[in-house]
């Protein structure tokens, strides 16, 4: 059988077990042809530019499933990746251990608020007691790895008491339920929990209960010594070129991260999931809504799902990364919508290829980001899209608006109107964000939700369900402009429930602003290194001039620039990304991509000017997190650019000037380069901002033995 017809041969075969209704068909006819044709085009161009050996990747939509694999599961033998390719799944399995968590309660093995030791009595107390439910949400304290190097690298295959017994005697991080903190170790303990209260091995569990009952043929724990048919080959990029993976068992990671499948059987599992397989519906529920700290705010973590909506969708997901694979798992569960996704290369942006397929098959712009010419402006339209893709998704899920009553519902609204305006935001705009902000938790009552929903509730009974669909193409603007038209007519007893003729009347300027600017070739326009970008520049200016609000591109021109870069090309990267801060002079993203730019050509100074200038605008911005000069590192090291990891910790030390772990990683770098001063002078530095930083005192004493 040929490469061809095998995968129209899935096609059918998923079909009839999953009862999707797709017969055999030309691809011309495929519902999705041209979506999928526009895919191909897409994987074409960029599996190349990044460098990815081989993917497979699926989607469901409207009784129709397809997959099918790109590229290679194995370069030295050739071997083509297929549908049927069997991946480590990686940290996808913290929902399959979730899943069997909640199959043991719902058969009155397990009590969630119960301890951990209740189950598992060999692991040691701590400070605070810790529950079931708060390991499923990553709220009870546990640590994640503690130092990678020995942990992320274990070859010697580990039983349950051995796996557990790496972490069992790290101290919490903090309080049980004061603080979100993802751990692959929780879910370790979570796994021990599960053959605690079953009394079956956790893999015996997971195949019998989870695997075997959806059809899932192909997924099973991974093993290095089994044969385990389709099994692809791991890669990394090293130097800036491809090598095998490191060998790693994965045993130490079992319910956290230790199973290979399929996108087949990964698709299975979502069809699963909506049919409401496995699970009760309440369960599935309570699988489904995000953990509450105690501080009042909602984490974006159920029950072994992220929880977060996307443009009015409701949506839970989960990605996988470890030695040998990337993965992630997209469900839209009101919508019967999936994609699931798994590559042979540790590193690559793998929601780029998610979100271009889902865009490509819902026809939606689900990447789009927007540009506010100032910052008060900025917040009160995030707010709105916020409001917008909260709310309606929250209506979507729950079929009801969130509010109590009319008066907690008139009090959600007079909450928005109290502090979404530019006069509050100008006035106050600290703690006039931090209200907008609780707004969207408990801490806030849900205000900002409960007003969103309400919109969503009475758009649907004014204008039909297929309207409410189309804001998930036409977006926050268009959602807020029908919702003030129909509240125009309503009677005296509903206007609690009105806007603001100031707020009506920016609403009305931004649209007409957008319609005029977000054109046919706007919503289709996709760059890449082959894009005409001198042409593109003077487009865009003339489009953006005089507009206060316009599509936001700079993500995406950053995109194309790094790919520049890796190919030491920085004079096409740095036009891209100085249009970047001209089209967006207020907005600290183009800032720090351009700053990134200067650390790849080794201008440590520019950087930390762009960086500086960025913080003022918004110190809370991703790009000046400590962790994104690591990322960054770790980029600079696969792309072969040694020299330039230096210079960009140098300017995260610029920026982070009394960070201890910071100087003892700049100490390391120096010791393997050979540089004994400088590495003695920054564990120096490390131990009088920490010295207590026993690690760097370690490696202190070491060096001076030497």
């Amino acid at each position: 059988m040929n490469k061809h017809h095998r995968f129209f041969h899935l096609l059918i075969l998923l079909a009839l077990i999953c009862g999707c209704g797709f017969a055999a068909q030309d691809v011309e006819l495929h519902p999705y042809a041209e979506a999928i044709r526009k895919y191909k085009e897409f994987l074409n161009l960029y599996m190349i530019l990044d460098k990815v050996p081989g993917l497979s990747i699926g989607f469901l939509k409207d009784g129709v499933v397809w997959v099918e694999g790109f590229g290679y599961s194995d370069l030295e033998n050739m071997v083509p990746a297929k549908p049927e390719s069997a991946y480590r799944l990686a940290s996808i399995t913290k929902t399959i251990t979730a899943m069997a968590i909640l199959q043991l309660t719902e058969k009155g093995k397990i009590d969630l608020n119960a301890e951990v030791q209740t189950y598992v009595p060999y692991f040691p107390k701590k400070k605070w007691p810790i529950t079931v439910r708060q390991l499923l949400g990553h709220i009870g304290g546990i640590s994640h790895y503690n130092n990678y190097n020995l942990e992320g690298h274990i070859k010697i295959h580990k039983n349950t008491r051995e796996a557990i017994a790496i972490f069992q005697d790290f101290p919490p991080v903090a309080e049980p339920g004061t603080r979100y903190n993802y751990s692959t170790y929780g879910y370790n303990l979570l796994g021990a929990v599960i053959e605690g209260a079953s009394g079956r091995a956790y893999g015996d569990y997971i195949k019998e209960h989870i695997f075997e009952p959806l059809g899932m043929t192909n997924s099973r724990l991974d093993d290095p010594v089994d044969i385990i048919p389709n099994r692809v080959r791991g890669y990394r990029l090293l130097q800036g070129q491809l090598k095998n993976s490191e060998y790693v068992d994965i045993s130490s990671r079992f319910a956290g991260g230790g199973t290979r499948s399929t996108v087949v059987d990964l698709l299975k599992y979502a069809i699963g999931i909506l049919d409401g397989k496995i699970l009760q519906a309440e369960t599935y529920r309570q699988m489904f809504t995000p953990m509450v700290l105690k501080n009042g705010r909602y984490t974006t973590y159920g029950m072994g799902w992220n929880v977060r909506p996307l443009n009015g969708h409701f949506r839970i997901q989960h990605g996988g990364s470890q030695a040998e694979t990337k993965t992630f798992l997209l469900i839209f569960p009101t919508e019967r919508f999936a994609i699931a996704i798994a590559a042979n290369l540790e590193s690559f942006d793998r929601m780029f290829y998610v979100t271009q397929l889902a865009e490509l098959v819902l026809s939606e712009d689900l990447g789009l980001e927007t540009y506010v010419a100032d910052k008060s402006g900025k917040f009160m339209f995030e707010t709105c899209r916020a409001v917008f893709s909260q709310g309606l998704s929250n209506y979507d899920w729950n079929k009801r608006h969130a509010a109590q009553n009319n008066k907690d519902l008139a009090e959600s609204f007079s909450y928005f109107h109290q502090n979404v305006n530019r006069g509050a935001l100008r006035g106050n705009f600290g703690a006039t964000s931090k209200r907008i902000d609780e707004g969207f938790h408990p801490i806030g009552k849900e205000a900002m939700i409960k007003v969103g929903s309400y919109m969503a509730s009475a758009l649907d009974g004014a204008n039909g369900r297929e309207k409410i669909k189309s804001y998930h193409k036409s977006g926050p603007l268009e959602f807020f402009s029908d919702y003030i038209k129909i509240s125009r007519e309503w009677p005296s007893s509903q206007h609690p429930y009105q806007f603001t003729e100031t707020f009506a009347d920016k609403i009305a300027s931004w649209k007409k602003e957008w319609d005029a600017v977000y054109t046919e070739e706007m919503q289709n326009m996709t760059l890449s290194p082959h894009t005409d970008f001198e042409q593109l520049s003077a487009r865009l200016k003339e489009a953006f001039s005089g507009k206060e609000i316009y599509p936001d591109y700079s993500q995406s021109l950053a995109r194309v620039s790094r790919y520049f870069l890796r190919d030491d090309a920085p004079n096409k990267a740095f036009p891209l990304l100085n249009l970047g801060v001209a089209l967006y002079p207020d907005s600290p993203g183009p800032l720090t991509h351009l700053g990134e730019a200067y650390i790849w050509t080794g201008d440590v100074e520019s950087a930390v000017r762009l960086y500086k200038r960025a913080k003022a605008l918004d110190p809370d911005h991703p790009d000046l997190k400590f962790n994104h000069f690591y990322d960054l590192g770790r980029q600079l090291n696969e792309t072969g650019k040694d020299a330039r990891v230096f210079t960009a910790l140098e300017v995260a030390e610029a920026l982070f000037p009394r960070n201890a772990k910071l100087c003892s990683d700049l100490g390391d770098l120096y010791v393997q380069i050979g540089d004994k001063d400088k590495a003695i002078a920054y564990y120096k530095k490390a131990l009088e901002i920490a010295p207590r930083f026993k690690a760097a005192q370690d490696k202190l004493d070491q060096l001076k033995r030497r």
